[in-house]
């Protein structure tokens, strides 16, 4: 208990005493006015009082990571069987193995990792340079897909398990959910009623839900962005344009970072990528823990949201999510709207004053 206390405290201070130069791009210098564009700016906000947790409905987070040492809650593989090469449901969150095979299909290494640097845009302790935008909030990592495709019956049951509803057969989530981030996208043009039933009863539990907008090349959102309630995230470079990959539709509530092909700029922010933790393969062929600016697509841009939220829950514990609503345009700015969709009045974030007023 005492380590973890001194890491939590070591990654507050080393958060709040960081140059500019040593904050990924994403957060903000602690100087707004050096600030990336399209940057949160919440490099300069403590985390409130309150422990905030946020669920990471993803493809697994390795827990060994030292960039997320201290930041994970037990989890939960919601993957059934027969698409669970485990064989069914059980307490390991872990991701598949590298090179997993589910019949002829062969998961990738961006799979295998893909919920590790999600997890860790919301909450990493600061170690190696990994900042999650609230490094106080606490992971509840929910294991959904990997080589195997997932169900919808898992996807449903996943959330319930998140938001503390009980689902048959799982022991009870002792750390119900403050805030799901689902870096996923994919379903149905139009929401599922079953689908939108329950994230009604989410929401009335005062759980907010975050969802990748899609990586789908200007398309409408599909589910469970496209959802009523949910916080639907699509992706901007650095420079505040809304990224060619992502979703385009005007109901996209917000636009966050999410990276894309690098800038002509010469600022510290036209790498256009988000630092995650990640793993790597060394020259040997081992997968090794590594800090890397690599996070591109909506999948990205949803955790910072998410990671924003949380920051400012930790001051405002008892909001709900129709609190958010009204608040939020005082943390809004505007984004470089595109031709291609003359009804969209895209948005971004920008932390101000009033995260941390009552």
């Amino acid at each position: 208990m005492f380590l973890k206390q001194t890491l939590a405290l070591a990654a507050l201070t080393a958060f709040t005493a960081c140059s500019a130069q040593d904050l990924p791009w994403h957060l903000g210098a602690l100087n707004a006015n050096a600030s990336a564009p399209s940057a949160i700016n919440t490099s300069s906000i403590k985390p409130g009082p309150h422990r905030i947790v946020v669920a990471v409905i993803d493809s697994g987070v390795i827990a060994s990571h030292p960039s997320l040492s201290g930041q994970l809650l037990p989890g939960y593989d919601m993957l059934s069987a027969p698409n669970n090469l485990r064989g069914g449901r059980s307490t390991d969150f872990g991701p598949d193995e590298r090179d997993a095979r589910c019949g002829q299909r062969l998961v990738s290494g961006a799979f295998r990792t893909h919920g590790t640097e999600v997890a860790s845009l919301i909450a990493a302790n600061g170690v190696d340079g990994v900042f999650g935008v609230n490094p106080t909030a606490k992971i509840l990592p929910i294991r959904l897909f990997g080589a195997c495709s997932m169900s919808r019956t898992d996807l449903l049951d996943a959330i319930a398990w998140a938001a503390g509803l009980p689902v048959a057969g799982i022991p009870d989530n002792p750390n119900p959910a403050n805030i799901i981030n689902m870096s996923i996208a994919g379903g149905l043009s139009v929401c599922g009623s079953d689908l939108q039933r329950l994230l009604n009863r989410v929401i009335e539990k005062k759980v907010f839900v975050v969802a990748a907008a899609g990586n789908n090349f200007h398309k409408p959102l599909p589910e469970p962005a496209n959802c009523n309630g949910v916080m639907s995230v699509g992706a901007l470079d650095a420079e505040n344009n809304i990224e060619i990959y992502s979703a385009l539709d005007a109901r996209t509530v917000l636009y966050a970072p999410g990276g894309g092909k690098r800038l002509s700029s010469s600022a510290n922010w036209s790498i256009n990528k988000l630092m995650v933790a990640t793993y790597d393969l060394d020259f040997l062929g081992k997968e090794r823990p590594a800090a890397l600016e690599r996070g591109v697509g909506t999948s990205f841009a949803s955790p910072v949201v998410a990671g924003f939220i949380s920051l400012w829950l930790s001051h405002h514990p008892n909001k709900h999510p129709s609190d958010l609503a009204k608040e939020l345009p005082k943390f809004l700015r505007q984004v470089t709207p595109l031709e291609k969709c003359p009804e969209c009045t895209p948005k971004g974030l920008t932390a101000s004053a009033g995260m941390t007023q009552p």
